[in-house]
């Protein structure tokens, strides 16, 4: 696939194949994404890729946290709030992906089931973990975290599989590190669900819209 072609067409995938993804291809996308850039090439990030029964248990006590109404604490903090504009956007992506799936906004119990759905990585065979060490203050670290986490996106959308960045993969982190045998120093940013995507689910018929240039890109000469 081109480059420019897949960094238009990529999209996030919700629903995914039960299909096993085999280690070499995911090792094929891993040896593209480690050439991501970084910050004087720091390279921060560390990897878990996590298949097979242990996905099943790990998204399974996860679930379990969820419906049982855990308090969350990732690592990472999600942002509470958003001026008008950016907020904005969130809804239209939210309101988008319903409509596509048909689920009402009333429908407080399909709604539940999507973040169910979600808190699972949507099915996905494989997650990816994103980690950094807890001594990388810095910043500039995440930017870095998100240039590799675009890059395995890339290159997972390039041979034909799917991904979706997630922060609900993220939310307990004390699970996820018992369960991958992590110390107390491995701070998680985000799962990256991967796997073949399920074509027939209708959430994987929407894509969200972006902003034509002329909105955000300033000219100077």
């Amino acid at each position: 696939m081109e480059l420019l072609e897949a960094m238009k067409n990529r999209r996030s995938i919700r629903a995914f194949k039960a299909e096993a993804v085999p280690q070499e291809v995911i090792t094929q996308i891993l040896e593209a994404a480690r050439w991501s850039p970084s910050w004087g090439n720091t390279q921060p990030w560390e990897l878990v890729v996590v298949r097979g029964e242990m996905v099943r248990k790990l998204t399974g006590e996860m679930v379990a946290a969820f419906q049982q109404r855990m308090a969350a604490n990732p690592d990472v903090g999600m942002p509470g709030s958003f001026p008008d504009v950016y907020k904005e956007r969130y809804m239209a992506c939210a309101a988008g992906l319903f409509g596509k799936m048909g689920v009402a906004r009333d429908d407080k119990a399909r709604r539940m089931a999507h973040m169910v759905s979600m808190t699972a990585g949507f099915g996905a065979p494989a997650i990816i973990y994103v980690i950094f060490n807890a001594d990388l203050t810095e910043p500039y670290s995440m930017f870095d975290l998100g240039a590799i986490t675009h890059g395995i996106c890339l290159a997972t959308h390039n041979l034909g599989l799917g991904t979706c960045i997630l922060a609900q993969l993220a939310l307990y982190p004390d699970i996820i590190r018992r369960h991958l045998n992590l110390t107390p120093s491995h701070r998680i940013v985000v799962g990256i669900a991967l796997g073949y995507p399920d074509l027939a689910n209708p959430a994987n018929a929407f894509r969200t819209e972006r902003e034509s240039l002329e909105k955000f890109v300033k000219w100077v000469e």
